[in-house]
């Protein structure tokens, strides 16, 4: 679990890294870090994890789009959004990166 905690930490902090050299608010990395962790990002949990509404949720992943950071799949409801070729490749590798488990019980 903590090489969990670890690596999504080090992606927020590249992501703001790359997000003040990018003109990306703090606000929006949210929705980069939670594509880098899980692989996509539905406006509306966008919405709840930031406590905005539909427009101010929109048009910061439409920023995000224009960007070249996210691509939307699908169409209306089943819409969700992944990255795109400009999004940070060393956040998305750190996030990507295996780690083993090992049995702390093992003799």
């Amino acid at each position: 679990m903590q090489r969990r905690v670890d690596r999504s930490n080090e992606c927020w902090l590249q992501l703001m890294e790359a997000a003040e050299a990018g003109g990306v608010t703090e606000r929006q990395v949210t929705a980069l870090h939670v594509v880098a962790m899980t692989g996509r990002i539905r406006r509306s949990r966008y919405e709840k994890a930031e406590g905005l509404n539909t427009q101010q949720a929109t048009r910061d992943i439409q920023a995000l789009i224009r960007a070249g950071l996210l691509a939307p799949v699908g169409q209306t409801k089943g819409r969700y959004y992944v990255a795109d070729p400009a999004f940070p490749p060393n956040v998305l590798a750190t996030a990507q990166r295996p780690h083993t488990i090992i049995n702390p019980y093992a003799g």
